[in-house]
Protein backbone atom coordinates (compact mmCIF):
# COMPACT_ATOMS: atom_id res chain seq x y z
CA UNK A 1 0.00 0.00 0.00
CA UNK A 2 2.05 2.89 -1.18
CA UNK A 3 -0.59 5.60 -0.81
CA UNK A 4 -2.17 4.39 2.46
CA UNK A 5 0.81 3.20 4.49
CA UNK A 6 -0.26 1.47 7.70
CA UNK A 7 -3.92 1.16 6.67
CA UNK A 8 -5.31 -2.33 6.26
CA UNK A 9 -8.78 -3.08 4.90
CA UNK A 10 -10.35 -6.47 5.45
CA UNK A 11 -12.05 -8.24 2.57
CA UNK A 12 -15.30 -7.94 4.54
CA UNK A 13 -15.09 -4.16 4.29
CA UNK A 14 -14.60 -4.35 0.52
CA UNK A 15 -17.48 -6.85 0.19
CA UNK A 16 -19.73 -4.59 2.26
CA UNK A 17 -18.96 -1.51 0.18
CA UNK A 18 -19.56 -3.41 -3.07
CA UNK A 19 -22.84 -4.88 -1.74
CA UNK A 20 -24.15 -1.51 -0.57
CA UNK A 21 -23.28 0.06 -3.93
CA UNK A 22 -25.03 -2.79 -5.75
CA UNK A 23 -28.09 -2.45 -3.49
CA UNK A 24 -28.40 1.15 -4.70
CA UNK A 25 -29.01 0.05 -8.30
CA UNK A 26 -32.62 -0.76 -9.21
CA UNK A 27 -33.40 -4.11 -10.84
CA UNK A 28 -30.43 -6.22 -9.69
CA UNK A 29 -29.36 -8.41 -6.75
CA UNK A 30 -26.39 -10.64 -6.01
CA UNK A 31 -26.78 -14.41 -6.14
CA UNK A 32 -24.45 -17.24 -5.33
CA UNK A 33 -22.63 -18.46 -8.43
CA UNK A 34 -22.75 -22.12 -9.41
CA UNK A 35 -20.86 -24.36 -6.98
CA UNK A 36 -17.30 -25.27 -7.91
CA UNK A 37 -15.77 -28.58 -6.90
CA UNK A 38 -13.46 -27.02 -4.32
CA UNK A 39 -16.34 -25.10 -2.73
CA UNK A 40 -18.45 -28.26 -2.62
CA UNK A 41 -15.72 -30.24 -0.90
CA UNK A 42 -14.80 -27.54 1.62
CA UNK A 43 -18.32 -26.26 2.26
CA UNK A 44 -17.27 -22.67 1.52
CA UNK A 45 -19.53 -20.82 -0.91
CA UNK A 46 -19.09 -17.46 -2.57
CA UNK A 47 -21.83 -14.92 -1.97
CA UNK A 48 -21.99 -13.45 -5.45
CA UNK A 49 -19.13 -11.00 -4.91
CA UNK A 50 -15.52 -11.95 -5.54
CA UNK A 51 -12.72 -9.51 -4.87
CA UNK A 52 -9.08 -9.98 -5.77
CA UNK A 53 -6.65 -7.44 -4.39
CA UNK A 54 -3.01 -6.92 -5.26
CA UNK A 55 -1.40 -3.99 -3.45
CA UNK A 56 -3.52 -0.91 -4.27
CA UNK A 57 -5.46 -2.53 -7.13
CA UNK A 58 -8.74 -4.47 -6.98
CA UNK A 59 -10.61 -6.65 -9.44
CA UNK A 60 -14.28 -7.28 -8.61
CA UNK A 61 -16.58 -9.94 -10.06
CA UNK A 62 -20.32 -9.85 -9.34
CA UNK A 63 -22.75 -12.71 -9.99
CA UNK A 64 -26.24 -11.23 -10.21
CA UNK A 65 -29.89 -11.74 -11.04
CA UNK A 66 -31.73 -9.00 -12.89
CA UNK A 67 -35.40 -8.16 -12.87
CA UNK A 68 -37.37 -9.23 -15.96
CA UNK A 69 -38.01 -6.30 -18.26
CA UNK A 70 -34.89 -4.36 -17.30
CA UNK A 71 -32.40 -3.54 -20.04
CA UNK A 72 -29.48 -5.76 -19.07
CA UNK A 73 -26.67 -3.65 -20.63
CA UNK A 74 -28.01 -0.47 -18.96
CA UNK A 75 -28.30 -2.09 -15.51
CA UNK A 76 -24.89 -3.82 -15.83
CA UNK A 77 -23.24 -0.49 -16.70
CA UNK A 78 -24.97 1.20 -13.75
CA UNK A 79 -23.74 -1.60 -11.44
CA UNK A 80 -20.16 -1.29 -12.72
CA UNK A 81 -20.20 2.49 -12.27
CA UNK A 82 -21.72 2.38 -8.76
CA UNK A 83 -19.36 -0.32 -7.44
CA UNK A 84 -16.27 1.23 -9.05
CA UNK A 85 -17.05 4.69 -7.62
CA UNK A 86 -17.97 3.45 -4.14
CA UNK A 87 -14.98 1.15 -3.66
CA UNK A 88 -12.55 3.64 -5.22
CA UNK A 89 -13.73 6.72 -3.35
CA UNK A 90 -14.15 5.04 0.04
CA UNK A 91 -10.88 3.10 0.06
CA UNK A 92 -8.50 4.98 -2.21
CA UNK A 93 -7.82 1.73 -4.08
CA UNK A 94 -7.65 1.56 -7.86
CA UNK A 95 -10.54 -0.55 -9.17
CA UNK A 96 -9.11 -2.17 -12.30
CA UNK A 97 -12.25 -4.09 -13.28
CA UNK A 98 -15.83 -4.74 -12.28
CA UNK A 99 -17.17 -7.78 -14.14
CA UNK A 100 -20.91 -8.49 -14.04
CA UNK A 101 -22.13 -12.05 -14.65
CA UNK A 102 -25.90 -12.28 -15.12
CA UNK A 103 -26.88 -15.78 -13.98
CA UNK A 104 -30.65 -15.39 -13.58
CA UNK A 105 -33.70 -13.28 -14.36
CA UNK A 106 -36.21 -12.53 -11.59
CA UNK A 107 -39.83 -12.52 -12.74
CA UNK A 108 -41.81 -10.37 -10.33
CA UNK A 109 -45.02 -11.84 -8.92
CA UNK A 110 -47.90 -9.34 -9.04
CA UNK A 111 -49.44 -8.43 -5.69
CA UNK A 112 -52.78 -10.10 -4.93
CA UNK A 113 -55.68 -8.13 -6.37
CA UNK A 114 -53.66 -6.49 -9.15
CA UNK A 115 -54.04 -7.33 -12.84
CA UNK A 116 -52.05 -10.44 -13.72
CA UNK A 117 -52.02 -11.75 -10.16
CA UNK A 118 -52.89 -15.43 -9.68
CA UNK A 119 -56.54 -15.87 -8.79
CA UNK A 120 -57.61 -18.57 -6.38
CA UNK A 121 -60.89 -20.19 -7.36
CA UNK A 122 -63.62 -19.94 -4.76
CA UNK A 123 -65.93 -22.72 -3.87
CA UNK A 124 -65.63 -26.37 -3.03
CA UNK A 125 -62.12 -27.77 -2.92
CA UNK A 126 -61.57 -30.88 -5.01
CA UNK A 127 -61.26 -34.20 -3.25
CA UNK A 128 -57.76 -35.53 -2.71
CA UNK A 129 -58.31 -38.21 -5.40
CA UNK A 130 -59.47 -35.63 -7.93
CA UNK A 131 -56.57 -33.34 -7.05
CA UNK A 132 -54.11 -36.21 -7.42
CA UNK A 133 -55.61 -37.14 -10.79
CA UNK A 134 -55.46 -33.52 -11.96
CA UNK A 135 -51.83 -33.31 -10.88
CA UNK A 136 -51.01 -36.37 -12.98
CA UNK A 137 -52.93 -34.97 -15.93
CA UNK A 138 -55.45 -37.81 -15.97
CA UNK A 139 -59.14 -37.38 -16.55
CA UNK A 140 -62.11 -39.65 -15.99
CA UNK A 141 -63.41 -41.20 -19.18
CA UNK A 142 -66.90 -42.42 -19.90
CA UNK A 143 -67.30 -46.14 -20.00
CA UNK A 144 -67.48 -47.65 -23.48
CA UNK A 145 -70.12 -50.24 -22.53
CA UNK A 146 -73.74 -49.21 -22.17
CA UNK A 147 -75.21 -48.91 -18.72
CA UNK A 148 -77.70 -51.51 -17.45
CA UNK A 149 -81.29 -50.27 -17.68
CA UNK A 150 -82.80 -49.30 -14.34
CA UNK A 151 -84.78 -52.06 -12.67
CA UNK A 152 -88.15 -51.19 -11.62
Amino acid sequence: MSQNQGLELSHDVLYGIAQLALDGVEGVRTISPPTRVGEFLTGRRAKGIQIERVDDQVDIALTVAMTYGERIPRVATAVQRAVREAVGSMTGLEVRSVDVFVEAIDVPTPAPGTPGAPVRARGKRPSSEAAAGAAKGSTKRASAKPEDPPRG
